[in-house]
Order: C-alpha cells, then structure tokens, then sequence
C-alpha cells in the first residue's frame, strides 16, 4: 500500500437468527440459522453492498454470518473465507438457556459478569477479554496477508466490539452502551498502519 491509498475494511454484523425462548436467550456460540426476518435483511442488505468493489471477504464459520454473507454477496464472484476464530463468544454452560434460567440457577455469577463483562465469563465459557486475545490475532493475521484491497468481514456484535475497542479506544465493558445491529455495516480506512474508524453500525435503512 502506497503512502495515499487507503484500505477499506467492512465489519459486518449478521442478520437476525432463528432463536427459541422467543430471543430471550444465550446463544453465543451456538449454530442457529437466519430467520425468515434475518434472510430478508441479508437481501436489503446486498443492495447496499452492491456498489461497493469487492476484494477479499471472510467470515465466522457460524452459519448466521456465513449464511449472511453468500446472500448480500449472491451473484457476485467472490470467495467467502471461513474463520473459525472470528465465532461469537462462547458461553459455556449458559449456552442454550433462557435468560430467566441463568439469572436464577448462576445468580452469583450473573451478577458479577454484569458489572465486568470484559473480566468475567460463565462457567466453562469466555469473557469479553478472553474472546478479545482470540479475535484480534485472528484479525491481525487478515491484515497482514491483505495489506491492499477491500476487506469485508461478515461476524457477529461481540466480535466486531473487541476489535473496536483494540483498535479505537472503546472499553470492552462498555459493550451494551453502543447499538450493534444486526447487518450493521462498521467502515475502517487503513493507511500507512494507521486505521481511522469512518463509520460506525450504518444501517441500510438510514441511508
């Protein structure tokens, strides 16, 4: 990259998953597929990516991001990387359950995670810190081996939030303070190895 061209690098939020207990629940890690709602926004969602020149494009192996991205991307050439590392946080053994379940059955615990989301995390799963020192290696591994062209990367909120506060001075704990919506578009421009945050969560249906 020459000292005037700046990368451009897409954080993308997937749409909204199919989830049981009404959404009211854990999920983390866990594979659920795009709702009916969700493939709808993945539509929306690829007009406004249409005229944006696509380089290289990644995702979560999970099937909400990955499935988000092969339908804002449909009819275009392009590769869809699949990145293990870049999975929402995992939840241990909170996965799957309600969050009645949880506030009742680990209140001690609950209660702590609330007030330190970056330091603390539920029983057999990560924290905020934890998911951080796995997503920014994995995303820094990305940079290094694209140091030119669009970058699109197609993950989820927790995800996209460690890497804004790595790179741009948010606290992790901070975390539920600022919208992360579903198919919310973050824009990066890197230049020289220096990275200016030029928008943050932009919504197709702002524009």
């Amino acid at each position: 990259m020459n000292n005037t061209e700046k990368q451009k690098i897409y954080l993308i939020r997937h749409a909204k998953p199919e989830l049981p207990h009404n959404g009211k629940l854990y999920y983390g890690s866990m594979d659920y597929p795009l709702s009916e709602e969700g493939v709808m926004m993945a539509k929306r969602l690829a007009d406004a990516l249409r005229m944006i020149e696509l380089g290289t494009v990644f995702s979560s192996d999970l099937r909400r991001a990955r499935h988000t991205a092969e339908i804002a991307l449909a009819g275009r050439s392009c590769e869809i990387r699949p990145v293990r590392n870049l999975r929402e946080i995992h939840l241990g053994d909170w996965e799957g359950r309600s969050y009645d379940e949880v506030r009742t059955t680990w209140n001690e615990i609950y209660e702590k995670r609330g007030v330190s989301f970056d330091s603390v995390g539920p029983p057999g799963g990560e924290s905020f810190k934890d998911l951080q020192r796995r997503t920014v290696p994995a995303f820094e591994e990305i940079l290094r081996e694209n140091p030119c062209g669009t970058i699109m990367l197609f993950a989820h909120g927790g995800v996209i939030w460690t890497l804004m506060c790595n790179y741009f001075g948010f606290k992790l704990n901070d975390i539920f303070f600022y919208p992360m919506d579903f198919c919310g578009i973050h824009l990066i421009e890197r230049s020289d190895g220096l990275m200016k945050l030029i928008k943050y969560n932009w919504s197709t249906d702002l524009s």
